[in-house]
């Protein structure tokens, strides 16, 4: 139990240090997400960063979650019909 407690304070301890440069790091990404010289997949980075700490990020959905789906029935008309006979 004493080793948790040691855990968690040096926890809060980093969090306290590390805020300190939460809006110089903000800014720093804002900075990257609106400079157009910038590759556009490091811009998106930047602004998903953004996003999950403003947000939360997003849950992906598992399978498991999810309802069955009925099979997918693609139906074909005209030349596309005859072709796909």
């Amino acid at each position: 139990m004493a080793r948790a407690k040691r855990n968690e304070t040096a926890a809060e301890e980093m969090r306290r240090i590390l805020g300190k440069h939460t809006p110089e790091a903000v800014a720093f990404l804002v900075e990257i997400m609106r400079d157009g010289a910038q590759k556009p997949e490091l811009r998106m980075k930047a602004a998903e960063s953004i996003l999950d700490r403003a947000c939360g990020k997003a849950i992906a959905a598992r399978e498991a979650d999810l309802p069955p789906a009925p099979p997918a029935v693609i139906l074909f008309e005209g030349e596309l019909e005859e072709w796909s006979r």
